[in-house]
């Protein structure tokens, strides 16, 4: 890496080794050697020994015996009595830039400091992989279901924008066909574990089941077709993190705003009920707690959809979209 460097979606910028695993090899008991003694003398390795998978670590002396050999490419760090410590041999991991962006900063045994400019959308589930290229849109409204039918040769080298997948196919014929990505509303769970087996990456925006995408997204998405888009569905739960699409776009970028909260005119996205997936814009939030249909007390805002219906959410149910 050097600064000033174009560095692409699925391109590496690190490399790390992961956490170091031991094991523990206990001679005496996978050979069947009743002294310790006798255990000890039949180990064939040293400390600092470098081992590959199949290596004999001990063999008995016995006229018939089964050498015992490594599992695993590793390395002997200790031998106490007939037990052999061993660690894992691991290759290093790529940590992979996300999105196309130009490396800015370099930071000595830590990392570099990736920038682009551009309009981020959130999803809520990826199958931990990443790519760039130009999008495309194939649906023509917010509800419409994508099939195997719709994958065309002509979206070869593209990220195609999809609606509900229910079909495992789907994802053969993308990659049959080249396709660089897919990016669904939603999905039915009985094919994520098709998706995350896929090469191809693949974003929820909404969801899993029959959830229509929110309108505000969908305009976003379909306004930008043919430009170049940064997909990475590669994300830490545990970390609170989420998959992410980035539109890239010649603007500048604006410091992120902290501490964001609900107000009134803000835009937001229904998370949950009969209204999932829905953006809105909170035109009142309630000064007191309301009492909902299961007993529970808490604040809610009426909130104002596109066709001017009204209704009210509590705001855990809320999302900000902008």
């Amino acid at each position: 890496m050097r600064v000033g460097q174009k560095v692409d979606a699925s391109d590496t910028i690190a490399e790390f080794f992961p956490e170091e695993k031991f094991i523990i090899v206990n001679v005496r008991k996978e050979l069947n050697i009743k002294n310790t003694d006798d255990a000890r003398r039949s180990i064939n390795v040293k400390v600092g020994d470098k081992l590959k998978k199949g290596d004999v670590i001990a063999q008995s002396s016995r006229t018939i015996s089964k050498p015992l050999k490594a599992q695993n490419d590793s390395e002997v760090v200790n031998i106490i009595g007939s037990q052999v410590v061993l660690r894992l041999m691991q290759r290093p991991k790529a940590v992979l830039a996300g999105f196309e962006a130009i490396v800015t900063e370099i930071l000595p045994f830590r990392g570099v400091v990736i920038e682009t400019n551009g309009a981020l959308i959130q999803g809520v589930w990826g199958n931990q992989k990443a790519t760039s290229g130009p999008i495309i849109t194939i649906m023509e409204d917010m509800f419409e279901e994508l099939t195997p039918q719709k994958i065309d040769v002509t979206f070869r080298g593209s990220i195609v924008l999809g609606g509900y997948c229910a079909n495992s196919e789907v994802f053969k014929a993308a990659e049959e066909l080249n396709i660089k990505g897919l990016i669904l509303t939603s999905m039915s769970a009985s094919i994520a574990n098709a998706a995350l087996n896929c090469n191809i990456p693949i974003i929820l925006l909404e969801g899993f089941g029959p959830i229509p995408l929110n309108e505000r997204t969908y305009e976003l998405l379909k306004s930008n077709e043919k430009k170049v888009v940064s997909l990475n569905a590669i994300y830490d739960v545990k970390k609170y993190e989420k998959p992410e699409i980035i539109i890239q776009l010649p603007v500048e970028a604006n410091p992120p705003v902290e501490g964001q909260e609900l107000r009134n005119g803000c835009v937001v996205r229904v998370n949950s009920g009969p209204d999932q997936g829905k953006a809105a814009v909170i035109k009142k939030i309630n000064p007191t707690k309301t009492i909902l249909q299961n007993g529970i007390r808490t604040v809610c805002a009426i909130i104002e959809f596109s066709d001017e219906d009204q209704i009210s959410v509590p705001l855990a149910n809320l999302d900000i979209l902008e």
